[in-house]
């Protein structure tokens, strides 16, 4: 997709956070008239670990119209959406699959996780390590500012709802929930041992494919997506795999999937009233029951047509393991339930 000179230009401009929050200052303050008008309503956070459907999701509820959710064609400079629309962001890509090989199309109008710049540039010190993703509470200054970065992404794609699609939200989900009130914050999960090796999977794919292509990686972590591969870092919550796990066998996500979800289930009250969770396996097994009930909640059409069950796969993993993440898989289950039963 890129051109060597759309790799210089992208390793300049998102290679610096001081020069992303430049470009963020000048377009916040180019538009402050403008997106001071723009109303936020009812945003959809989508987040969760992946390989659960999140990609999927939040493509249907974008299809739907009425929603604006950054894409390609932000970048590089995905902080300043409007201003790069005028200068640079008429190009046109042919769809194509995306790196995952899972069969997903995506071009430069696809929905995407851009957002996560946002927070890398504002706020990386204080959740990124070198041994990992720590939760942390962003800034209010920041949070403020996320507000005005929501409204020039409404401002520039025109929908009348924000969309998000950014697993490392589970990092600040308090933070999100305090600013925006009326969210909705979808967490997806699937069968654990099937994310688990799904995970794996992408995980020996991605650090292949940076091998074969060091942009591949550079670019992977200016966009902060550090869910597997090359620069893989787990997200740090009580029982997290620690450095010395081999993240080549299924126990290392196992425990990753187990320490994500009880940290979300476990949230506080605050975050607990805006949560949804979204048990992927059954909105696929039975998409005429649960799919209308979803887009009731999201309140936008969902074409559960384009639903798809993902492979089952069987590997060796350790028993005392598998019957812990089946506790927290049951308790998700039920909260599914709850809402959507």
């Amino acid at each position: 997709m890129y051109s060597g000179a759309d790799r210089l230009l992208h390793r300049i401009a998102l290679g610096s956070p001081a020069l992303l929050e430049a470009t963020f200052d000048i377009e916040r303050a180019t538009h402050r008239g403008k997106i001071a008008a723009v109303p936020i309503r009812r945003p959809v956070f989508i987040a969760g670990l992946a390989r659960a459907g999140t990609s999927i999701l939040t493509r249907l509820l974008h299809q739907g119209g009425g929603f604006a959710a950054p894409s390609y064609r932000d970048l590089p400079f995905p902080l300043a959406p409007n201003s790069w629309a005028r200068l640079g962001g008429k190009r046109h890509v042919e769809a194509s699959e995306r790196g995952h090989g899972d069969g997903l199309t995506h071009d430069l109008d696809s929905p995407e996780a851009i957002e996560e710049v946002f927070w890398r540039a504002l706020e990386g010190r204080r959740y990124l390590r070198r041994d990992g993703l720590a939760p942390a509470a962003p800034d209010p200054e920041t949070l403020a500012a996320f507000r005005d970065y929501v409204r020039l992404v409404l401002l520039r794609h025109g929908g009348a709802r924000y969309l998000s699609k950014n697993n490392n939200n589970i990092l600040r989900l308090e933070g999100l929930a305090t600013s925006f009130p009326d969210a909705l914050l979808i967490h997806p999960f699937r069968d654990p041992l099937q994310q688990a090796l799904s995970l794996l999977s992408q995980h020996r794919r991605a650090a292949r494919l940076a091998g074969e292509d060091p942009f591949r990686r550079r670019f992977m972590t200016w966009l902060g997506h550090h869910e597997f591969g090359a620069d893989h870092r787990p997200f740090l919550f009580d029982g997290a795999p620690g450095r010395d796990e081999d993240p080549t066998r299924a126990d290392y996500w196992l425990k990753l999937w187990d320490s994500v979800h009880r940290a979300l289930l476990s949230a506080p009250a605050r975050v607990r009233e805006r949560q949804f969770f979204v048990d992927y396996d059954a909105l696929c097994a039975s998409p005429r029951r649960y799919a209308p009930r979803l887009a009731v909640l999201v309140e936008a059409p969902i074409d559960s047509a384009a639903l798809r069950a993902a492979d089952s796969r069987h590997a060796e993993a350790d028993p005392a393991l598998l019957a812990r993440v089946a506790e927290t898989h049951a308790a998700l289950r039920a909260c599914f339930r709850a809402r959507f039963d």
